[in-house]
């Protein structure tokens, strides 16, 4: 699962935030079809996309104007639980939260779909 906050232009907190439990592309932009939709003037109609692949989330970004992380621009890279990128160099703050979701361990798995014999 991953949270995305729009953090405020001038304080250190989120304004709005969107979750994602099951999708394995998250697109991020300033166009309607986007998951998240954000306005402003650095951010690119189809800006960025996070892929979850098998519970590991990439970004890879698509805007004109970058995508920032730590003041450098990305064009690929692993999401670590909290960070915080921008788009464009000086554009809107995303914090990006993972969230692992339950998951049977393996020898559950192992035990449903082979059941122990007596």
């Amino acid at each position: 699962m991953i949270t995305i906050f729009l953090i405020h232009p001038t304080q250190a907190e989120p304004i709005r935030s969107w979750t994602f439990k099951q999708d394995s592309v998250v697109r991020v932009g300033r166009s309607k079809d986007n998951d998240v939709v954000i306005h402003g003037s650095l951010v690119s109609r189809h800006h960025l996309e996070l892929w979850n692949h098998q519970g590991h989330w990439q970004l890879l970004n698509f805007g004109a104007n970058g995508t920032f992380f730590e003041g450098k621009p990305v064009q690929q890279s692993p999401v670590d639980d909290g960070m915080v990128i921008r788009l464009g160099s000086t554009g809107p703050r995303l914090q990006l939260r993972l969230e692992s979701q339950p998951e049977e361990t393996a020898a559950n798995k192992h035990l449903t779909a082979h059941p122990l014999k007596d």
